[in-house]
């Protein structure tokens, strides 16, 4: 069937409709003719996120199962559901996802799991027709929280409630990748999320290995994540989808994990669907049961094939396909980038051909597509005439980061460790007291020393004064994101210290990475978070053999409950031995610090006897409760935030939706109180 006449089915049943539904009702699933395109709800300064497709955030080649299930109500909690595949199985990671209508926000805590507030890691806007940011999804990490309570339950469907405090989200989706040992086959679990056009769009599989589709165990299967689709009673608003230039359904969308209103529409093939695909793809969706949005792509392959092309379009230009996912019996990618670190395989060994016309725009020196790089474009300010010195950093500073990064405990494809860093220095650019508006100014600098073409391949740097009236010590232009700025001119060391502006530097360069500053969540001042990422860490570093050792998280440390402390157990950690770090902590407004042992005999409430406590607050947000944990960062890195990896032109496509309070930094008043901690010898 030709789109024109697909175009026409439309206009006929939305005629039919309209006729069909009460004066002044308004079909579920439409965009009102009320609204109003909305600016990017994270900051006011953001250049608005543009729809990017779907990019993977998770890929694993293994014994792995994947689980999906997803639910929506207008009202009330509702539940979602993992599938536990057998007894040995142990979970991987978890995610959950959220999407909204209306241009409407989701901030963090919006959502709950089992009562425990979810964080959002990306966040990505998508547009309807005539209404730019119509659609919002997030997506944040959830392991912690559903973790111990899959790996201990029995195999079958466990259950989890879920509760939203925003009406106009549509629902949520889990995903739990579990560790199965005792599988005979390994597998390729691939997750992808964004916001695919409305008026058609495309992404393509790879694999290393040919797939035989007739082979015994062949596996090529995929879901689709689906909000504001519509379905009951015949409403035609689907999504067509083409595998390898033949169509494989028409009737994809649908409110088949929801309810059928606004605030419900949602669908993800999952727990209950089958790979059974529609019997007749070129047919219009009956029911919002048409389809099962979970397909088998075998059909549609022949022997030798590497490469699965999926092309998509939605007709009534107001559905959100917001995720995808696929278990593969080869080894697969999408693009290929062979060390994750969201530099494509051919950029790293050719170069990157950014405007397609034949000839390399950017090399990347030194890259190596299996041992994961990271590049670095900075420039810095000249000294004003009443400084010593400019705010250039020094080798030694850079260096330490790089260090950082090298020793890192992230494994690569060629059988290394660490991540290599590589710098471009721009040179000096004049000086300006005062960044404000901060991004404005910064572009206004940064633009015309990195190419577009550039932006896709390094982070942007600028080592500043000050910005925005204030005395921050930095900032990241979002979480992730791809510029960042380092400003210590308003510190007593101005331009600072070797180890703040080291500390600084990183710790901005992990919100870039995706990194927040309580590890799983935006909680500060944490004992248990053995990271620079925490204010505790960011200028004197952390504490490692009693000295000064710069790093993110890479320990899964165990939650602390502020409202039942054992004092003997201190710090623990559920991998690698921390016996030689130290910690820091807030107790009635002063900062302590233990140089080493820090994983027993911890005396939180500086009484002089170890004990159980009644509720203590340890970390100095006045609040009692658990100081999450169990977060790796260096195995939570996100390459690709910002400009970087964009296939089109350099743009902020996804940052976390975070509160003012959350991107506030490190600054003169935190500064004074940390010189202020009192050190306690063992």
């Amino acid at each position: 069937m030709s789109m024109a006449s697909i175009a026409r089915r439309v206009a006929a049943v939305a005629v039919a409709v309209a006729f069909a539904a009460p004066a002044g009702a308004q079909t579920p699933g439409t965009v009102p003719p009320s609204y109003v395109s909305k600016p990017q709800v994270a900051r006011p300064d953001y250049a608005p996120d543009v729809p990017q497709g779907l990019k993977v955030f998770y890929r694993k080649f293994g014994k792995v199962t994947l689980s999906v299930d997803a639910g929506g109500k207008v009202f009330g909690g509702y539940t979602v559901s993992a599938k536990k595949p057998s007894k040995t199985a142990k979970v991987a990671k978890a995610y959950l996802t959220a999407t909204a209508f209306n241009g409407a926000a989701i901030p963090n805590g919006a959502v709950k799991i089992d009562g425990e507030s979810v964080s959002w890691k990306i966040s990505q806007s998508n547009d309807a027709t005539f209404a730019a940011g119509f659609f919002t999804s997030v997506l944040g990490d959830v392991t912690d929280i559903v973790k111990d309570k899959l790996d201990a339950a029995a195999p079958g469907d466990i259950n989890f409630n879920v509760t939203e405090s925003v009406n106009e989200i549509d629902g949520t989706t889990l995903l739990v990748v579990f560790k199965t040992p005792d599988d005979k086959r390994s597998k390729t679990v691939a997750l992808l999320f964004g916001g695919l056009k409305t008026t058609g769009d495309v992404f393509s599989i790879t694999t290393d290995d040919a797939i035989n589709p007739q082979g015994k165990n062949a596996l090529a299967n995929m879901g689709l994540g689906i909000s504001y689709s519509f379905q009951t009673g015949g409403i035609q608003q689907y999504s067509i989808i083409d595998v390898n230039g033949q169509r494989m359904t028409t009737a994809a969308g649908g409110e088949d994990d929801g309810e059928s209103a606004n605030g419900g529409l949602i669908t993800a093939g999952g727990i209950g669907d089958t790979t059974t695909n529609p019997s007749n793809p070129t047919g219009f969706p009956i029911n919002q049961r048409s389809d099962d949005e979970r397909y088998s792509l075998l059909p549609f392959m022949k022997k030798g094939d590497k490469q699965i092309t999926i092309k998509t379009l939605n007709p009534s230009n107001d559905d959100n396909i917001f995720l995808a996912y696929f278990e593969l019996s080869a080894e697969g990618e999408v693009d290929k980038d062979t060390d994750g670190d969201g530099l494509l395989d051919v950029w790293e060994k050719d170069g990157l051909d950014f405007d397609a016309d034949g000839t390399i725009d950017v090399k990347l020196p030194g890259a190596n597509p299996e041992k994961k790089d990271l590049y670095i474009a900075y420039a810095w300010m000249d000294k004003s005439p009443t400084e010593a010195n400019t705010h250039q950093p020094t080798a030694a500073q850079l260096d330490a980061v790089a260090e950082a990064f090298a020793r890192a405990p992230v494994d690569n494809p060629d059988g290394s460790k660490g991540i290599t860093v590589h710098y471009k220095n721009l040179g000096k650019v004049p000086h300006d007291p005062d960044l404000n508006p901060v991004w404005t100014q910064f572009d206004a600098i940064m633009n015309p020393l990195v190419s577009e073409a550039e932006r896709v391949v390094y982070h942007r740097m600028l080592n500043a004064h000050s910005y925005s009236g204030g005395t921050s010590s930095g900032i990241s232009r979002g979480i992730p994101a791809s510029d960042f700025i380092e400003s210590l001119g308003a510190f007593p060391s101005n331009p600072g210290t070797f180890q703040e502006r080291a500390g600084t530097i990183m710790h901005e360069l992990g919100h870039n990475l995706g990194l927040m500053h309580g590890g799983v969540d935006h909680v500060n001042y944490k004992p248990n978070h053995l990271s620079v990422m925490s204010y505790l860490n960011q200028f004197p570093w952390l504490l490692k053999n009693k000295k000064p050792y710069l790093d993110y998280e890479r320990f899964a440390l165990k939650k602390r409950e502020e409202n039942k402390l054992d004092e003997r157990k201190g710090i623990r950690s559920k991998t690698g031995d921390i016996t030689h770090y130290g910690a820091r902590w807030v107790y009635n407004g002063t900062i302590y610090e233990r140089k080493t042992n820090s994983n027993k005999d911890v005396d939180w409430n500086r009484n002089g006897t170890i004990q159980s406590l009644s509720p203590t607050d340890i970390n100095g947000d006045g609040v009692k409760g658990p100081l999450r944990a169990s977060y790796v960062e260096w195995d939570n890195l996100v390459f690709d935030g910002g400009s970087i990896g964009a296939t089109g032109a350099a743009s902020e496509k996804a940052s976390t939706l975070v509160a003012p309070s959350d991107l506030r930094e490190f600054d003169l008043d935190d500064y004074k109180r940390l010189e202020k901690r009192r050190v306690v010898e063992d």
